[in-house]
């Protein structure tokens, strides 16, 4: 990208005040953020203030049921509950356990409780009426032993979170309205638990939890009008209400204290962005969006899309977990790509800002850039807001920042000190300016774009050359291109030199062309079969279909999962997206590998896409278009 680039990263790079987002993570991190808590609404009104403290104008909290019934497609409404205290103690100690000075130790949805109760092992036979179960992994409970504890009355469990959480306790759920309250406990808490079991002793359980219907909260926010006094304005420009904004900046708000990376960074992030993105002359608006995980955004973008309030952005950013101290916490900034089946050039964009950001350091020689930082690119996931908006039945190209691998993710040790103010800063310059360059640009600066955009084909296409031992790769080269020439053709609403995108095109046709020269031979690919289309409303959502599919189905999906979750999640969301009313299953099958960049076992995807048939979510013979008066509908109580 040329140095007008770096000149706008460096100086947004330096309008953002990490010392003011540190305290922004700081004060977030005193909340318990549960969906439909007590506490996310404290948080959200807080968020609100700040944002127009920042410059922001059009600040809203919109207020969404919190009823547990209430649907958007397929997301339900988070249920009510606040958790108060919560104590946990055998004779002769003090509390072992004590929320909520011990963050994560209680359950998510916990009933309430005030009782003496005997304990049992999972494993022991005949358990009392009444009894607390210990449990010694998650992976132990099990739909099996859900279903022993319901059929057996017991009124709670302790569950180990394992070795690795000796800082603090992991996460865990309960179903909203639960009768059984659970806690997290580390292997030392563990310990003493079954002594007191192997002493014959009562353990006093104490659960103090407020379910008082409450409000599901969703902050927007966006930048204020202004003159931009630029090149004359494209025909994406005009700033009416029926215009698109020019990028959407989403940060999810929720889980509990002090949850310091995950998210109150991204929201800190957000907001740093939006107070530099305030203070400068923009074209078109940015918005911002802090909400619940998934079922927030998706109340929002039904608004959009079902009730008619308003259109897409031109793209969206996806800030979570984006303030990682790397060397603490053990991961990488990782950049996941929009997903292949939208080709836009927010991609190219987003990569051109991380890589602009000014170097803290130089080489020996002063010739390079240097940085003891690191980030990475991969391939879509959907494992955050951005997958509502970027699947195939919302269309919305979006991008996410954040950190993985993080050691101490979902666990009560994410405290305030995993953070690194200037990784912060960083991801919220990258967000910032890859929407001050939409927000800005001009025929000029499309065409600069389109430059950009075949550049960054270019090292994607060569990067399948051989020895590449994968054997979709010449496969994944021709998509690469076909790509890069559909992304430039975004590029025409900003008033694009058709002669320039159609140069470009033919660049990429040419490299395409050379390289694909470097195999002897490519199998034409050709698989026939009936086409698969969704049978879905709305985005993909993997927790609903599992609560879709048949009992069989969910053992497996569930035993998937817990051998390695991401892994399976990122298989399911790209299946789903490769599904697409015109492909064949062994076409869906080829194509959900090469957009994951996952190679399964053989008939892993056929058995998922089975799973999706037999729940209703798939069906075979229809062309797309066809049926759609089967739809169902969202936002009503159910």
């Amino acid at each position: 990208m040329p140095g007008s680039l770096a000149d706008l990263v460096a100086g947004i790079h330096h309008g953002i005040d990490a010392d003011e987002a540190m305290c922004w993570v700081a004060r977030l991190t005193e909340w318990d953020r549960y969906q439909g808590s007590a506490g996310i609404a404290a948080a959200a009104d807080f968020v609100a203030g700040e944002a127009e403290r920042a410059g922001l104008v059009g600040v809203e909290v919109l207020s969404f049921p919190a009823d547990g019934r209430t649907t958007w497609w397929t997301f339900t409404a988070p249920s009510s509950w606040t958790p108060r205290a919560a104590h946990l103690s055998v004779p002769g100690r003090p509390a072992l356990v004590d929320y909520p000075a011990q963050p994560y130790t209680l359950a998510a949805h916990s009933a309430a409780a005030h009782t003496e109760a005997p304990l049992v092992r999972a494993q022991d036979d005949g358990w009392p009426p009444g009894a607390v179960v210990l449990v010694p992994s998650a992976a132990r409970l099990d739909a099996k032993l859900h279903a022993r504890i319901r059929h057996e009355r017991a009124i709670g469990f302790c569950v180990s979170t394992g070795p690795d959480r000796q800082e603090g306790a992991g996460r865990l759920e309960l179903p909203g309205g639960s009768a059984l309250f659970g806690f997290s406990v580390v292997p030392g808490q563990m310990d003493v638990l079954h002594r007191a079991h192997s002493r014959g002793e009562r353990a006093r359980v104490v659960v103090d939890v407020d379910t008082t219907p409450a409000r599901m909260p969703v902050v927007v926010a966006r930048t204020p009008a202004r003159d931009a006094r630029l090149s004359p304005l494209s025909p994406l420009s005009p700033l009416s209400p029926l215009s698109p904004d020019a990028c959407l900046i989403t940060a999810h708000l929720c889980h509990p204290a002090p949850g310091a990376n995950d998210n109150a960074s991204g929201v800190a992030a957000a907001l740093a962005a939006g107070r530099v993105l305030a203070a400068r002359p923009l074209r078109r608006p940015v918005r911002f969006l802090w909400a619940p995980e998934f079922v927030g955004l998706a109340a929002y973008v039904h608004r959009l899309v079902e009730e008619g309030a308003g259109p897409l952005p031109t793209m969206a950013v996806d800030l979570d977990m984006v303030g990682q101290d790397q060397r603490r916490c053990g991961g990488p900034l990782i950049v996941e790509r929009s997903p292949e089946y939208l080709p836009h050039f927010a991609n190219a964009l987003v990569e051109a800002c991380v890589r602009a950001l000014p170097a803290a350091a130089r080489s020996y020689s002063g010739a390079v850039g240097c940085d003891v930082w690191a980030w990475r690119t991969t391939p879509f996931v959907g494992a955050s807001d951005h997958a509502v908006l970027a699947d195939r039945a919302i269309g919305c190209p979006s991008v996410q920042l954040g950190h993985w691998p993080d050691r101490f993710n979902h666990s009560g040790a994410d405290t305030l000190d995993k953070v690194d103010p200037q990784e912060l800063r960083r991801s919220a310059a990258i967000a910032a300016s890859a929407a001050a360059v939409v927000a800005t640009a001009g025929a000029p600066e499309a065409d600069r774009l389109a430059h950009l955009l075949t550049r960054w084909t270019a090292r994607r296409m060569t990067a399948r050359l051989p020895p590449d031992d994968d054997p979709l790769a010449a496969t994944a080269l021709a998509r690469h291109a076909r790509y890069g020439r559909d992304a430039l053709d975004t590029l025409r609403p900003f008033g694009a030199d058709p002669g320039v995108l159609d140069r470009q095109a033919a660049l990429l046709d040419g490299l395409h062309h050379t390289l694909a020269a470097a195999w002897d031979h490519v199998p034409v690919q050709r698989h026939g079969g009936p086409p698969l289309r969704r049978a879905w409303p709305g985005p993909f959502n993997l927790r609903a279909l599992m609560g879709a599919v048949n009992e069989s189905d969910r053992h497996w999906f569930t035993r998937r999962l817990a051998e390695d979750r991401g892994r399976f999640y990122a298989s399911a969301m790209a299946l789903a997206q490769s599904v697409d009313g015109v492909s064949g299953t062994a076409d869906v099958v080829r194509t959900a590998q090469l957009d994951a960049g996952i190679r399964w076992e053989q008939g892993f995807g056929e058995r998922f896409l089975a799973a999706m048939a037999g729940a209703g979510w798939v069906k075979e013979g229809e062309r797309e278009g066809e049926g759609e008066g089967e739809r169902s509908e969202g936002g009503k109580g159910n």
